[in-house]
């Protein structure tokens, strides 16, 4: 019974009527229900009913066939037929630095190895990693032969006709280096074809990583000891000049040693004056009694008059009014002090010079770093890539969101344009 065909009523109050059209409702529903109508004809209007729609379910499974199943099987096929296996050879160590450094700012903050030993290693590190150590890797064991034989599927191997750059960036897949922190412990990862080759070419490159650090070692030595034999040379000529400088100017003024020379002289300037000024006064004494043309007063006057001119040779020889061509004491104190001033830090050069020789010669006995390995390189017993079931799903996974995510945006523009 529809609402409709109710009899109307006039006094029907509204919890009446909500409940005559609850009643109707429920009619309407059970109706609905127990219908025989086909029920595809409810999904013949909306999305169903557009323009195209045959074309795109196709379009949207072919789409997915070619574009994940395809694909995914395609990897599957190859990861568990195709690709070759690839062992793993580890090896562990660290570069110790013979007498640690102080700890520097970045050290007392953060409680990590001080960057002296980081930057040591990292050295280590990438060095590994380099063309250098490639080429040497190549000339010792033939690392390049190693990963270009044709008995290894054609995409996990090297190309041998390609050029070394690239077969750096290669080496860079096949040899990985980690540095756990805080221990500045090197993690040396080696990828090759066969077990017995992964534990070579991982031994190798410890081993040019130790020489490397030993080249390095004994370059810092050589130019410690060259640097310091350098300075002593140069400290003895110029001791030996020095010397020489003060040799020839005693030979040239008769000087030994011109401070005690000035010392003597003053002193026999001093004796000098006082005999004269007792001459002096005994001569004013006799004056009184005795005439001044007597013999013993000629004499007293002569002996006055020599001490005199003696002292007038003495303060001209000291004070620089001697005749022309000859040095004068002061003169002869200046210079000598020069000399002697050039001779001492000639001296006290050549002395630190040889300290420092001899110090550059103990530290050369002594490693300023080294490669500590602890964990040696392995066999390894079994590969660890490819993984053969992983990989592929992983690939389908990424497939799959991604054909989703195209998917879904073309949706939303033909909805949009709808």
């Amino acid at each position: 019974m529809s609402i409709d065909s109710r009899p109307p009523q006039t006094s029907l109050t509204p919890l009446d009527r909500a409940k005559q059209i609850s009643q109707a409702l429920a009619d309407a529903a059970r109706t609905a229900r127990f219908s025989t109508r086909g029920r595809s004809s409810y999904g013949s209007g909306g999305f169903g009913a557009r323009r195209g729609a045959r074309v795109i379910r196709l379009v949207t499974i072919v789409s997915f066939v070619v574009c994940v199943v395809l694909p995914t099987l395609a990897n599957a096929i190859y990861y568990a037929f195709i690709a070759s296996d690839q062992y793993v050879s580890q090896a562990r160590f660290s570069v110790t630095v013979g007498q640690m450094p102080a700890l520097d700012g970045f050290a007392s903050i953060t409680g990590l190895a001080s960057m002296a030993i980081v930057r040591d290693t990292q050295i280590v590190t990438n060095y590994i990693a380099s063309r250098a150590a490639v080429e040497k890797l190549d000339r010792r064991i033939g690392l390049r032969a190693l990963y270009t034989d044709t008995k290894y599927d054609r995409f996990s191997r090297f190309d041998a006709s390609e050029p070394i750059e690239k077969f750096v960036h290669y080496w860079e897949k096949m040899a990985t280096t980690g540095i756990a922190m805080p221990s500045g412990i090197v993690e040396l990862s080696v990828r090759a074809f066969t077990p017995e080759d992964a534990k070579k070419i991982a031994r190798t490159v410890v081993e040019i990583s130790e020489e490397m650090i030993n080249e390095q070692n004994e370059r810092i030595e050589h130019d410690a000891i060259d640097t310091a034999t350098m300075e002593l040379q140069r400290s003895t000529a110029r001791l030996t000049a020095a010397r020489l400088a003060l040799e020839k100017a005693r030979n040239e003024t008769g000087i030994l040693d011109a401070a005690k020379t000035g010392e003597s002289v003053i002193a026999l300037v001093t004796e000098t004056r006082s005999k004269l000024l007792v001459l002096q006064q005994e001569y004013a004494t006799q004056s009184k009694l005795v005439s001044t043309s007597t013999p013993q007063m000629r004499i007293l006057k002569e002996r006055i008059d020599g001490l005199s001119a003696q002292i007038a040779q003495l303060e001209e020889k000291m004070t620089g009014r001697s005749r022309a061509g000859e040095p004068t004491l002061s003169t002869s104190l200046t210079h000598f002090g020069e000399l002697d001033l050039e001779r001492q830090i000639a001296e006290r050069l050549y002395a630190g010079a040889a300290a420092s020789l001899e110090v550059a010669r103990l530290l050369a006995e002594q490693k300023h770093m080294y490669v500590n390995t602890f964990v040696q390189p392995s066999l390894p017993e079994e590969p660890k890539y490819p993984r053969r079931l992983l990989t592929p799903l992983l690939i389908g996974l990424g497939l799959a969101s991604a054909w989703g995510t195209v998917l879904g945006i073309a949706a939303l523009v033909r909805n949009h344009m709808a």
